[in-house]
């Protein structure tokens, strides 16, 4: 049975056309939610606050422009992500009571939106922080320490197992794959490092990487790149084709492309961290090493190309694994505590939230 409807707002830190992966969390969330039968607003704000608004476009028209522009240039907004049509899309000036509407919740989801949102009045609805990752790299650590000061929840993410699936069967495979991104945190040296000394060793295996960016100048010829590949590129070219998926973070939140290429049949081969812990087990489900660890990284790369039972029987485990996180459990529990919360709150009408308040900032890790 479905519960009363409710008004919620997720709080982007910006716009951004292209793909990211905790942005494409929140889409997945807001179209849960939308489904559900929930009013979903998803707001991208120019400005997250009015101290960062420099004053030629504090008019209403310069607003307007911005948006407009932004508009037409982006037909749809967001084309690399399907999108419930229920759910709203909405450019704002800022994160302020101005430029929300009021709701029943509202979503801080980066460390930057965090202080904002928890300013809002209480008109704006309960607050929630969907934390995805640890964002010291985007932020002043003392800053981003601050935003995790409250109780937390642990919900896992998901992926959408209708599309990232086993279309080609192990024995039809002839690679491996890895992401090509420079965010310190991705291990991108390390993981270019470990790439080399592995196609030294086994020169005739195709190594695959894909990325948002132009390929960069340190790739060598041997490795096939894919810019900003789609859903379809990516499932079908890269993860289909590939035996192994390699990552050598230092650390994430929870990270999906080697949960995708787990549901679609590769063994993730990886580091021992946090964020890869939600699914990956060293020797049940994965094959993992400490982090920065070159040596023990390699190996246990070749060993996965080179040992087809080793590989067979991980990966299989590993997709077993993975078709655990769904979006309908995930959707389902932040549902769940967002009634919860608002429940134990004793949650006025939206007419009286306008002059009532609540006072506490929850925090949803993904971690």
């Amino acid at each position: 049975m479905k519960p009363c409807a409710l008004t919620v707002n997720f709080v982007l830190p910006s716009y951004v056309p292209t793909p990211i992966g905790g942005y494409r969390i929140v889409y997945q969330y807001a179209n849960y939610l939308a489904a559900r039968g929930h009013d979903v607003s998803i707001l991208f704000p120019r400005f997250c606050t009015d101290t960062a608004v420099p004053r030629f476009v504090v008019s209403f028209i310069g607003k307007a422009l911005w948006a407009v522009r932004l508009r037409i240039a982006h037909r749809p907004m967001v084309d690399w992500q399907p999108i419930h049509p229920a759910v709203k899309l909405r450019l704002v000036r800022d994160i302020s009571d101005r430029s929300l509407a009021h709701a029943d919740a509202v979503f801080a989801t980066a460390w930057d939106t965090a202080g904002p949102v928890a300013r809002l009045s209480a008109s704006r609805g309960r607050k929630f922080y969907l934390i995805q990752h640890h964002e010291t790299w985007s932020g002043p650590e003392a800053e981003v320490n601050a935003t995790w000061l409250l109780d937390m929840i642990h919900i896992p993410n998901a992926i959408e197992h209708e599309r990232f699936r086993v279309t080609t069967q192990p024995e039809n495979r002839d690679g491996i794959c890895a992401l090509y991104n420079h965010a310190p945190y991705k291990g991108t040296p390390v993981l270019l490092d470990v790439l080399a000394g592995f196609h030294a060793i086994s020169p005739a295996t195709r190594v695959r990487m894909f990325g948002q960016g132009p390929r960069g100048a340190e790739l060598p010829d041997w490795i096939e790149y894919h810019r900003n590949p789609g859903q379809d590129v990516l499932v079908e070219q890269i993860y289909n084709r590939s035996l192994v998926y390699v990552s050598a973070s230092i650390a994430e939140g929870w990270a999906l492309p080697p949960a995708e290429a787990m549901a679609c049949g590769c063994l993730f081969v990886g580091t021992d961290i946090g964020g890869f812990r939600d699914y990956a087990e060293n020797g049940a489900t994965a094959l993992l090493s400490p982090s920065g660890d070159h040596d023990a990284l390699l190996r246990n790369l070749c060993a996965g190309v080179a040992d087809d039972n080793l590989r067979r029987r991980l990966a299989r485990a590993g997709t077993a694994n993975i078709a655990r996180f769904t979006w309908d459990s995930s959707g389902r529990m932040l549902e769940d505590h967002i009634i919860g919360a608002l429940a134990a709150a004793g949650a006025p009408s939206p007419a009286e939230r306008r002059v009532g308040g609540f006072g506490r900032l929850d925090l949803l890790a993904r971690r």
